[in-house]
């Protein structure tokens, strides 16, 4: 009998069993596939988008607040909030120390100098304990990311996060590691409106970020987490507590020993802001440079003012002010020659005064008086129409109508002829009239205002050759500046704050000939006149400097500018208001502080 061979059929268990291994089987197959495709398929996604969506390094950056500092090494003295209302001064992170860039690596992205921008890893490690939790516990977003998020303000969205992710591949395409971390410090917020580790620095514990401890850098390294939250003058607790775990994340980074984490663990939780700053002491009187200097600059940087003069101009305007009726104020502005920097400005002798301190008497317009008279003889010089020795009458003039007198008021108080030396050393106006006549309003004027000094527009229709005695408007800065211009042998050059020349690039320009420039500051040298002192004396041996005074109709300005060859300095005395004082001549108030002003110089070399 043929043997008959029995086979069990298969349970329906078994069945389901096998068919959900094969779909397992190959759904691992296909999902394995698709992440292949995928990974070989995103660099050229990324770099379609890429194309598609450029990255500026520009969007990168924060608006800095306005920060202004006297020439190099000397102190900061002016400061501005920036556009979005914060304190930020980017640094180098050369100048961030030590300690600030390690801890905030630690605490925010201990694998920053291994990933690319997106830590893989912290993504799944984060994404595994938010769903066991079902709430976010734990965030994956890496320095890059947040770089991104803090400065192109993404929503805190997925949408946001993937713009964040991709981005920071951008970022991290473009920059090296270091530029990165450079850029995170200066833009991350510290609490209150205070952004950057330099600011962020100086605001909690008074120093640079460079010279951070390792217990300050760690409490810094902490707050970005949450500034409001973790702010040490009003959570002091909780700054304490988030210190400890960046000194926590450097001990299980290799980063610190646990001595040292003992140690930065006694360093003092800061209890207010802004706790002082130290370094050099601060610079006096600087209200009007600082507004000058962030007007032009908002940004701010390093001015060509020099500490030491700002400081004597602002002693001597104190002490002369002083023995002046009340309400008298005084400008004085310094210039070096050669580059035409503002190296002293003193814009009013009571700048906490609420009215009187607005006014910037250093850039206010005001009658000059007699000082543009050297120009005037200059015009006349240029044009070959007379010399130093050429003979003016000091006589009566009649100019239809205007019938001038000279300084001393009476009229029939002439001299009769004199040399162009004699009238300018003397301030004599009807010769220098006469000189104004004989080189022609036009001629006068152009060379005015190519030497530096800036004119109304009105000035040759309103003014005409009274400008000679003072009848229009000019700044004290221009004038100044005019008086470097005979300092430099004729050779214009405008007039600029900042320390790296960068806004007064311009070439020199030829405005008056040397020879000329030569003839005017010999006749007003204190070689033939010795300069007036507070109390009507003279100073005892030559100074070595030219100088010219004026005194406007009224009494209402005063003056006394000149030039030593190495700066150039101007002086303004009077009121604000435009209220006349008969004591205000320039001979006798304006010419002591600039002789003193020019004597100190003269002892500072």
């Amino acid at each position: 009998m043929k043997e008959s061979i029995v086979r069990a059929e298969p349970s329906g268990g078994s069945t389901r069993r096998g068919r959900l291994r094969r779909w397992l089987v190959r759904a691992a197959a296909g999902g394995g596939l698709a992440i292949a495709a995928a990974w070989l398929a995103a660099p050229l996604g990324y770099r379609l988008l890429d194309a598609r969506y450029p990255l500026s390094l520009a969007s990168l950056e924060l608006p800095p607040s306005g920060h202004v500092s006297a020439a190099e090494g000397g102190p900061e003295f002016a400061r501005r909030v920036a556009k979005d209302e914060q304190w930020r001064r980017p640094v180098p992170l050369s100048e961030m120390g030590r300690w600030l860039p390690l801890a905030t690596i630690a605490i925010e992205d201990v694998r920053f100098r291994e990933h690319g921008g997106v830590d893989a890893r912290a993504v799944a490690r984060a994404a595994v304990r938010n769903v066991r939790s079902l709430r976010v516990r734990e965030g994956a977003s890496t320095l890059t990311m947040q770089l991104v998020g803090m400065t192109h303000r993404t929503p805190r969205t997925l949408r946001g996060k993937a713009i964040e992710a991709f981005r920071a591949l951008q970022v991290e395409d473009r920059l090296s590691k270091d530029e990165i971390l450079e850029r995170y410090l200066n833009a991350v917020p510290y609490g209150a409106n205070v952004v950057g580790a330099a600011m962020g620095a100086e605001a909690w514990f008074g120093c640079s970020a460079a010279d951070l401890s390792l217990g300050e850098a760690a409490l810094l390294a902490g707050l970005p987490q949450a500034p409001s939250r973790l702010q040490p003058d009003r959570h002091p607790e909780r700054a304490r507590a988030r210190r400890e775990a960046v000194l926590s994340a450097m001990r299980r980074a290799g980063l610190i020993t646990e001595d040292e984490a003992i140690a930065a663990r006694e360093v003092p939780v800061p209890q207010r802001l802004w706790p002082g700053r130290s370094g050099a002491p601060p610079l006096p009187a600087t209200l009007h440079a600082a507004a000058w200097s962030l007007g032009e600059r908002p940004s701010g940087g390093t001015t060509a003012l020099r500490p030491e003069l700002q400081t004597l101009a602002d002693r001597l305007v104190r002490a002369h002010c002083e023995r002046l009726a009340p309400g008298t104020e005084i400008a004085l502005l310094a210039i070096d020659v050669a580059g035409a920097r503002v190296v002293a400005h003193i814009g009013s002798a009571a700048q906490n005064d609420p009215l009187d301190g607005q006014v910037d008497g250093a850039r206010a317009w005001r009658s000059p008086g007699s000082t543009l008279k050297p120009f005037v003889y200059a015009a006349a010089m240029e044009a070959g129409l007379i010399d130093a020795d050429t003979l003016l009458d000091d006589t009566a003039l009649d100019l239809d109508g205007w019938r001038p007198t000279n300084f001393d008021g009476a009229f029939g108080s002439f001299g009769g002829r004199v040399t162009v030396a004699d009238a300018l050393r003397r301030s004599l106006n009807l010769p220098a009239l006469r000189a104004g006549q004989i080189a022609g309003l036009d001629r006068c004027l152009g060379l005015i205002e190519a030497a530096g000094v800036v004119l109304p527009e009105s000035a040759r229709r309103e003014s005409g050759l009274a400008l000679v005695t003072g009848g229009t408007r000019v700044r004290l800065v221009d004038l100044v500046n005019a008086y470097a211009t005979l300092a430099r042998g004729g050779l214009y050059r405008p007039t600029g704050l900042w320390a790296d020349g960068s806004d007064g690039t311009l070439e020199a320009v030829r405005a008056i000939s040397e020879t000329t420039c030569e003839v005017l500051n010999d006749i007003l040298s204190d070689e033939h006149r010795a300069p007036r002192i507070h109390g009507g004396g003279s100073h005892v041996g030559g100074v070595g400097f030219m100088w010219k005074t004026g005194t406007s109709s009224g009494h209402r300005d005063a003056w006394a500018v000149g030039h030593n060859g190495e700066f150039s300095v101007g002086v303004w005395v009077g009121r604000f208001s435009g209220a006349g004082d008969p004591a205000y001549v320039g001979a006798e108030v304006a010419e002591p502080i600039l002789a003193e002003f020019m004597a100190a110089l003269k002892s500072l070399k």
